[in-house]
């Protein structure tokens, strides 16, 4: 999911973002503090698997980005942390865990090995996993920094061995108010996004995505995808899922123009939030899945829910018990969710705040079990 600097275009945790301002946003306030448990301890809360995991999935990392920090914490299936670095989740590529620490960018392997990969010249406006992306074999990367007066694009190319500004971009924006940020590097090329400056807002379902863009590295130029995508994410082949606004569905875009669209809400009367509001968009990692957080209830009423689709599919189905956001897939399927309660002011439903937590739930959505109660500003971003 994108993430927004407060720096740039929100201030603090005024937006609801809810993997920015904390592993439930709003509602992080009614999440147990729960100390976070030392390396070599257990945490005293209960944290096991709803469904026994194969050997491959139970030796892997859980990935927890704490923003307030912030750091980086590598954690088993049991809770038990393994590794902490400071500085700011990346992303992750090739298996590693990508971090952004001042001006180093560094690598962090599953066993807890920290690499640095080279360093910036400048630090780009912090806007979330994304601000610097990499080549999938980790040899170079991107990064954008910004003219905060004519938001003219300063595009980085960096690597172990230096870092050179390989193209100046205007602003897309005719009144100058966007600019050009890094968005994903593939195998089928490197896109960014429009990214519009001055926002804000707050609202049960606000998650800003921007129109994709695409990078020709040979002739350092920008072209705008058409028709508009609203991204989520780019596939290694290339596909794209795209949002729509005011429409409750999620558009399957292929690199050969074929679009596939999936309805993901539960539909309703124009303009609810049954009928057009969803968000927390991902793709499992086999990309033939993809998940979403929208509302159960009917309008006006709130009750946060998961709901997962084939990406062949027309209509996507509810995934669990009501109450639940999608934090990341696991490699077998599995989900790792936060239960949060929908605002009272936004017309959040019945719901047992007691109950807020990080928990996995099995593939088949049917059974759960709390992970960790993690403090505010933390929050499973992935697996390595």
């Amino acid at each position: 999911m994108r993430r927004r600097s407060a720096s740039v275009l929100v201030t603090g945790c005024v937006v609801f973002l809810l993997a920015a301002c904390g592993p439930s946003g709003p509602g992080s306030a009614a999440n147990s503090p729960g100390s976070t448990p030392s390396s070599s301890s257990t945490p005293g809360a209960t944290a096991t698997p709803s469904t026994a995991p194969s050997p491959a999935a139970a030796d892997l990392r859980l990935v927890i980005q704490d923003y307030t920090v912030p750091e980086v914490r590598l954690v088993r299936l049991n809770a038990t942390r393994t590794a902490v670095v400071k500085g700011q989740y990346d992303g992750i590529v090739a298996g590693k865990v990508i971090i952004v620490n001042g001006l180093a960018l560094e690598s962090l392997s599953s066993n807890g090995t920290l690499k640095t990969l080279g360093h910036l010249t400048q630090a780009p406006s912090w806007l979330g996993p994304g601000t610097v992306i990499l080549k999938p074999d980790l040899s170079q990367w991107i990064y954008t920094i910004a003219d905060t007066d004519t938001w003219t694009s300063h595009i980085h190319l960096g690597s172990a061995t230096g870092d050179q500004v390989i193209a100046s971009v205007p602003s897309p924006s005719p009144d100058g108010a966007a600019f050009y940020q890094p968005f994903a590097w593939k195998a089928s090329g490197v896109y960014m996004v429009n990214q519009p400056v001055g926002l804000g807002g707050a609202g049960p379902f606000l998650d800003y995505h921007f129109n994709l863009v695409s990078y020709d590295m040979s002739s350092n130029k920008v072209s705008m995808v058409s028709p508009d995508c609203r991204v989520f994410e780019v596939l290694d082949d290339g596909t794209a899922i795209c949002g729509t606004s005011g429409a409750g569905y999620v558009e399957v875009r292929s690199p050969s123009g074929q679009s596939k669209k999936i309805q993901v809400t539960i539909g309703g009367p124009a303009n609810s939030t049954d009928a057009v509001a969803y968000f927390h968009v991902s793709v499992s990692p086999d990309s033939r899945r993809l998940i979403v957080g929208r509302n159960g209830a009917k309008d006006p009423v709130i009750n946060y829910q998961m709901a997962v689709a084939d990406l062949t599919a027309s209509s996507a189905q509810a995934f669990g018990p009501l109450d639940y956001l999608p934090d990341a897939w696991l490699p077998d399927g599995r989900v790792v969710a936060t239960h949060i309660c929908a605002y009272v002011d936004w017309g959040g439903g019945p719901c047992n705040a007691a109950l807020d937590g990080t928990y996995i739930f099995s593939a088949d959505g049917k059974s759960h079990s709390l992970f960790f109660k993690l403090k505010s500003g933390s929050v499973v971003v992935g697996y390595v």
